[in-house]
C-alpha cells in the first residue's frame, strides 16, 4: 500500500482529491490531507509517504521549501505539484529535483489520476532489481568482512575482553563512532527456498543485504553482520554524526530522526524483496540508541522479539520498547557433555546438527524445519534397545531440554498439562523403550506448536477486537491508518494486512460501515441537523458526507432523514 499526502492551503480542493483517491481502491493508496505546509511536516515526521501532491504556491512554507524537506526526510518520495499558467519560475526550479512533475489546476480530474498512477508505476519501476541476485555474485567479497564479522560477533555475544575505542575500530575499517551509541536492527528472512543449495542460499542472502545497503547507507551510517543463524544484524548512527559542524545537542534529535526514518524504509525493503526475489523477510528495531557495552542485552531482546508473531503468514516490523511488555527476556545456557561412541547413526546426527536451530526454529514458529530436525535426532533413537545407551540419553536429553527452555520461558506448564503429562519430559525411566520416548517429544512438540498458534491468533483477535472498538469509540476523530497502527504499536501496512487476513475485509471497509450506521441512527432523530450528523461521524463537510452517504446508501442524508422522521410520525398518527 502506497502512502500518498495531499496539501493545499484551498480546504475545498484537498477535500475533493482526498474523496476521488480514498475511493480508488484499485490504486492501493492511503491517502491523508494537510492544509497547510506545516501540517504536510507533521505528517512527513509521523510516517512514511510516498507521494505528496501538493499546491506549488502556499503561505509560509510554499511547495519548493516543503519539497526541500521532503526530500530531506523521504528522499523516494514522488511529488506532483498543482500549478496555475503564471507559475513557470516555481516549476522550473521544482523540476530541477528527481522525482518532481506538475499538473496545471486547470486540468480535470482524469489528467490528475492519470499523474498519479504514472507516479506510482515510477515507484514500483524503482524496486525492481531482477538483476540484483547476478550483480551480488559478482561483488561478494566476504574476505574482505571475516575480521570485522567475528568482532561484532564476539561482542553480540558479550565478550567483555573486547576493546571498544577508535584505534580498535580503525584498525578494523568499522566506519562507525565508537564513543556515540547505536541502534540495533535485526532482519529474518522467513522463506528461503530449503531446497537450494548452500551457495544459492548464500546469493539469496547477500542480494537481500544489498538491498538492504541501497535503501538505507544514502541516509544513515551502517555496518551489517550475518549471525550463526543467517539474521542480519545492523549497527546504525545518523549520518549527521559524520557531518562537520553539526550541531552536538541536537544529537538526540538526529537519532529519533533515523528510527523514524527507519520504521518507513523497512517497508520499502520488505516490498522489495516480496517483488523483486519472492522472499519475506521481518524486522526487529531498537527505538532507542543503546551505549556498545550494552549491545548483547539489546541484541537478545531484539532476537526475543523477533520471535514474537502476532498473526500467520505475513512479515514483520516490530519496535522493542512498544511491544516488550508482552516478552519474556530470559534464557541459560545448557552444559552438555561429551558424545559417546556406539551407535554410528545417532553419533553422526548428534555431531551433524547444531542445536541451537531445534531451539531457533521451535522460537519462530517454522513447524515443518522444527520437525524435519527433530526427525532427524530422534528417528535413531527407535532402534535402539537398550536403556543405558548414553547416546540415547544424550539426544533425548538435548531435545527435552530446548522444550522445557521454552515452555519455561513463555509459562505454558498449565496449559501443557491439559494435553500431556510434562513430567516425563526429563524421565526416561517414564518410558518403556526408546521408541515410547521418541514418540513422547514428538506429541509434546505437536502440543507446543498447538499452544504457539493458539497464541498468535488470540493476540491477532486481541489486536482486531481493540481497534474496532477504538474507531467505534472515536468515529469523529481521525481514523487514518498511520493513527490507528499507533494504537496498538504495528507498522501501518502490516496491520492493514492483518485486519484483512483475519476479517476478510479492508479496515476502510469497516470503518465506512460503522459510518454509516452510525450516521443512520442519526438521522433517524428528528432534530438533527445534516451538518451536525457529518462532525460525528468524521466528516469536516456536509457536501462531503452527503456524497459518501449517497454512494453507499443510494440517497442523500437529507431525504434518507425525511423520510425517516415521515414515517415515525405516520406511526405515531
Amino acid at each position: 500500500m502506497y502512502r500518498m499526502l495531499i496539501v493545499d492551503d484551498e480546504e475545498i480542493i484537498v477535500n475533493s482529491l482526498y474523496e476521488i483517491f480514498n475511493n480508488m481502491k484499485n490504486l492501493d493508496l492511503d491517502v491523508y490531507r494537510a492544509y497547510s505546509g506545516e501540517e504536510a511536516i507533521e505528517w512527513l515526521n509521523r510516517t512514511r509517504i510516498d507521494i505528496v501532491l501538493t499546491d506549488i504556491r502556499m503561505p509560509e512554507i510554499d511547495g519548493l521549501q516543503l519539497l526541500d524537506i521532503i526530500h530531506k526526510s523521504w528522499p523516494q518520495c514522488k511529488v506532483i505539484f498543482l500549478t496555475g499558467y503564471d507559475e513557470f519560475e516555481y516549476v522550473y526550479k521544482a523540476i530541477q529535483h528527481s522525482g518532481v512533475s506538475y499538473i496545471l489546476k486547470t486540468e480535470d480530474h482524469e489528467k490528475v489520476i492519470g499523474v498519479v498512477e504514472n507516479a506510482i508505476k515510477e515507484i514500483q519501476k524503482s524496486i525492481k532489481i531482477e538483476d540484483l541476485i547476478h550483480k551480488a555474485k559478482e561483488q561478494m567479497n566476504m574476505a574482505a568482512d571475516l575480521f570485522q564479522k567475528d568482532y561484532f560477533i564476539q561482542l553480540l555475544r558479550g565478550d567483555a575482553s573486547l576493546n571498544i575505542n577508535k584505534a580498535q575500530f580503525e584498525q578494523l575499517s568499522i566506519s562507525l563512532h565508537s564513543e556515540q551509541p547505536i541502534v540495533l536492527l535485526l532482519g529474518h528472512v522467513d522463506n528461503i527456498p530449503s531446497d537450494v543449495t548452500y551457495w544459492d542460499r548464500l546469493q539469496y542472502l547477500y542480494s537481500v543485504r544489498m538491498l538492504i545497503n541501497r535503501n538505507l547507507n544514502p541516509h544513515i551510517r551502517s555496518v551489517v553482520v550475518m549471525d550463526e543463524n543467517y539474521r542480519f544484524v545492523l549497527f546504525i548512527q545518523p549520518k549527521e554524526l559524520f557531518i562537520q559542524n553539526q550541531i552536538q545537542n541536537e544529537t538526540s534529535y538526529y537519532y529519533t530522526k533515523t528510527v523514524s526514518f527507519l520504521k518507513g524504509t523497512l517497508e520499502v525493503i520488505q516490498s522489495a524483496c516480496r517483488e523483486s526475489l519472492n522472499l519475506s523477510i521481518s524486522f526487529a528495531l531498537g527505538s532507542e540508541a543503546c551505549n556498545w557495552s550494552e549491545v548483547s542485552q539489546k541484541y537478545f531482546f531484539l532476537n526475543q522479539l523477533l520471535n514474537y508473531r502476532i498473526g500467520t503468514g505475513i512479515e514483520m516490523i516490530l519496535i522493542d520498547n512498544e511491544i516488550k511488555n508482552n516478552l519474556l527476556a530470559t534464557n541459560s545456557s545448557i552444559d552438555v557433555p561429551e558424545l559417546d561412541t556406539g551407535n554410528e547413526p545417532l553419533e553422526m546426527s548428534l555431531r551433524k546438527r547444531n542445536f541451537e536451530s531445534i531451539e531457533q526454529y521451535l522460537e519462530s514458529g517454522q513447524n515443518e524445519k522444527f520437525f524435519e530436525v527433530l526427525t532427524e535426532i530422534i528417528d535413531p533413537l527407535k532402534s535402539i534397545r537398550s536403556k543405558n545407551c548414553s547416546l540415547a540419553i544424550e539426544a533425548y536429553f538435548k531435545v527435552s531440554l530446548s522444550l522445557l527452555t521454552y515452555i519455561n520461558r513463555w509459562k505454558l506448564t498449565d496449559k501443557i498439562a491439559f494435553h500431556i503429562a510434562q513430567n516425563k519430559l526429563m524421565r526416561i525411566d517414564m518410558h518403556d523403550t526408546w521408541l515410547d520416548a521418541a514418540q513422547y517429544l514428538y506429541d509434546i512438540s505437536n502440543i507446543i506448536f498447538k499452544l504457539q498458534n493458539e497464541e498468535q491468533k488470540k493476540r491477532a483477535d486481541n489486536t482486531v477486537d481493540y481497534i474496532q472498538n477504538f474507531v467505534q469509540s472515536h468515529l469523529s476523530e481521525d481514523l487514518s491508518l498511520v493513527r490507528l497502527a499507533e494504537q496498538v504499536y504495528l507498522n501501518p501496512s502490516y496491520l492493514s494486512r492483518l485486519y484483512k487476513q483475519l476479517t476478510g475485509i479492508n479496515l476502510s471497509e469497516y470503518i465506512d460501515g460503522i459510518r454509516i450506521k452510525k450516521a443512520k441512527e442519526l438521522l433517524q432523530k428528528e432534530n438533527v441537523k445534516i451538518h451536525e450528523a457529518a462532525r460525528m461521524v468524521g466528516y469536516e463537510t456536509a457536501a462531503s458526507f452527503t456524497r459518501f452517504f449517497r454512494k453507499i446508501c443510494g440517497c442523500s442524508p437529507q431525504e434518507y432523514h425525511d423520510s425517516a422522521v415521515a414515517g415515525r410520525q405516520m406511526l405515531n398518527k
